[in-house]
């Protein structure tokens, strides 16, 4: 992959071979040509290993350095455009952020004004610098994403965790309050029905013995026995009532499951508005409400591009009304196909009407009931 040690490597390995491309022109020696840019390029792979192996900045500043000295001994004349990426890449190593285009315009410019290349060498040093310049921003901005995006990871990692760490939560908290139901209601028939049926077997016990002896004592015990069976009774049928959960609330807890799921599973927002007595709800009808919201939901999926649904279930005098509502806007209208007729014959078999509207405020489905 493309970072900056490699890209220094490229430009300085392209600025010493156009460098010497060009002086070989004018020079007959190609021999000693061949064998500096060979050199130099020995360095710069040295370089390259040095960053990837031990990370020691200090052996490559002294290797960038070496060049610098080389350059100005072999001639900086023609070796500008190298002169010029070395100084690029030392810059690079001690100097960061917009700092970093300031000391380098700085340098290059007085290197220019104390050392001018002729009009080739300013066009390539020139070409050089922009490509540097610009590759090492697209870098930047590409490490920076990367970075980013791995931070995200960690983030979504963490959220997963997280998010699992809460659903054995939840399902400890629901074992423990399941358990701690049953401890409540054992503990209530222990003590306030179990102790009146073992008096009326005591009593019971106690007629037996007395029927030997007269039979007016024995009906006597047996009727405070049937008396204490019949509270027993009575208290069994209070308890039962107390502690059984009104039919509407376990429906309505199904319907905002479902619409939780939706929202998670989806990433789109969903709202359960209700009003009015929800006992008045027949079982019929909620039935036909779980089963038309699954597939309104199933609708918003696949034709749909909304980002809200809305179910709004208000119950008024001898009336219910129920509304499936989403905010998608496709600009297209609507054909009733499998899901849409099985929604209204859902409806007329719970002897309701079925109401199907869009408009550009998006689609809604109205279902009417009567009680």
């Amino acid at each position: 992959m493309l970072d900056l040690p490699v890209l220094y490597l490229i430009a300085k390995t392209a600025a010493v071979t156009a460098s010497y491309l060009a002086e070989s022109r004018a020079k007959t020696d190609v021999v000693a040509s061949i064998i500096s840019v060979l050199s130099f390029c020995c360095i710069f792979v040295f370089e390259l290993l040095l960053e990837r192996l031990f990370k020691r900045q200090t052996l490559i500043y002294i290797s960038v350095i070496f060049s610098l000295i080389a350059c100005f001994l072999i001639g900086i004349e023609f070796l500008m455009p190298l002169a010029t990426v070395l100084l690029m890449h030392l810059i690079d190593l001690t100097v960061s952020g917009k700092m970093y285009y300031r000391v380098l315009a700085v340098v290059i410019c007085l290197l220019l004004l104390i050392y001018p290349p002729g009009m080739d060498g300013i066009i390539l040093t020139a070409l050089l610098i922009l490509t540097v310049i610009l590759v090492r921003a697209v870098l930047k901005k590409l490490n920076e994403y990367i970075h980013k995006n791995e931070m995200l990871k960690e983030e979504i990692m963490r959220l997963e965790n997280k998010i699992s760490d809460l659903k054995n939560m939840m399902k400890n908290i629901k074992t423990a309050v399941s358990l701690e139901e049953r401890n409540r209601i054992a503990a209530r028939i222990h003590d306030e029905i179990g102790h009146g049926i073992s008096g009326s077997i005591i009593l019971l016990e106690a007629a037996m013995l007395q029927m030997k002896n007269g039979q007016d004592k024995a009906l006597g015990s047996i009727e405070k026995a049937v008396k204490n069976l019949r509270e027993s009774v009575d208290e069994i049928r209070t308890a039962l009532k107390e502690e059984r959960t009104d039919r509407y609330l376990i429906d309505i807890h199904d319907i905002s499951a479902i619409l939780d799921d939706f929202k998670v599973k989806y990433n789109i927002s969903t709202r359960l508005m209700t009003s009015g007595d929800l006992s008045n709800i027949g079982p019929q009808i909620w039935v036909c409400i779980h089963d038309n919201l699954k597939e309104c939901l199933t609708n918003v999926l696949k034709h749909s591009n909304a980002t809200e649904f809305v179910l709004n279930i208000q119950v008024f005098n001898k009336i219910i009304k129920v509304e499936y509502k989403d905010n998608g806007k496709t600009g297209k209208s609507f054909e009733k196909h499998l899901g849409l007729e099985a929604i209204e014959e859902r409806t007329a078999n719970a002897k309701g009407r079925c109401f199907i509207t869009k408009d550009e405020n998006g689609f809604c489905v109205t279902n009417i009931f009567y009680y």
